[in-house]
């Protein structure tokens, strides 16, 4: 598979909301992107600062930015590249899409708490982790969307997320420590304003993509997920 013939058919068709089906389905598609020392997955990265329609979909953080490489509209699916800096941590959430994740470099404590029932009117001293593991390079998992985790990383881990189609508009985060809540809105409910606030400017989109390409392992080919 190369750049220019691109496609992930263990995602065509897929039910997003059957994590069984999910999961056989997100670990093809995430060893094609990483095989051969990433080599598809820095193809797709290059082509990004000239595709207007992926970077004006890049964000960055004060901890994180996020790069879109793909953008697949006619089978409901997303690829981003996430590079955590410097002091990440997130707080419990769910999420407004399922999707996969696996980590290529670094690692990152990844605490669950279970599905997001009763999550809307959920206070802070209510969860309680079921799962607090720490996923290193080469670990990946999927969730549902009803999920409700959070995540603390080193600096410099980096990640690859496979986006399932969005099922809501928003998504709930609770600020345990501030013991309150917001709520994050999907894009396209977004002003201009806020969109402008997060969007990734040409000269920090360089310096991420350079920072990742930089990460590409050495030596012979990795094995994705295992």
């Amino acid at each position: 598979m190369t750049a220019s013939t691109f496609q992930l058919p263990s995602l065509h068709g897929l039910d997003w909301n059957d994590m069984g089906a999910v999961f056989p389905a997100a670990r093809e598609a995430l060893e094609a992107l990483t095989a051969d020392r990433w080599e598809l997955l820095l193809h797709k990265l290059d082509e990004v600062p000239a595709n207007p329609a992926l970077s004006e979909m890049c964000e960055t953080y004060d901890f994180l930015d996020k790069v879109v490489l793909h953008n697949d509209k006619e089978h409901g699916y997303r690829i981003r590249a996430h590079l955590f800096r410097e002091g990440y941590f997130d707080r419990p959430h769910d999420h407004r899409w399922p999707f996969a994740s696996m980590i290529l470099t670094g690692s990152y404590r990844h605490t669950q708490y279970g599905d997001n029932s009763g999550f809307a009117d959920a206070a802070p001293e209510d969860l309680r982790p079921l799962s607090v593991r720490t996923e290193h390079a080469g670990n990946w998992y999927a969730l549902h969307h009803t999920a409700v985790h959070s995540v603390s990383a080193e600096e410099g881990t980096l990640s690859l997320v496979l986006r399932g189609p969005a099922v809501k508009d928003s998504f709930r985060i609770i600020e345990t420590d501030r013991r309150s809540s917001f709520t994050v809105k999907g894009t396209d409910q977004e002003t201009p304003e806020e969109r402008a606030a997060k969007r990734m400017g040409e000269e920090r989109l360089r310096t991420t993509i350079e920072t990742i390409r930089s990460a590409r392992p050495k030596g012979m080919s990795v094995g994705a997920a295992r």
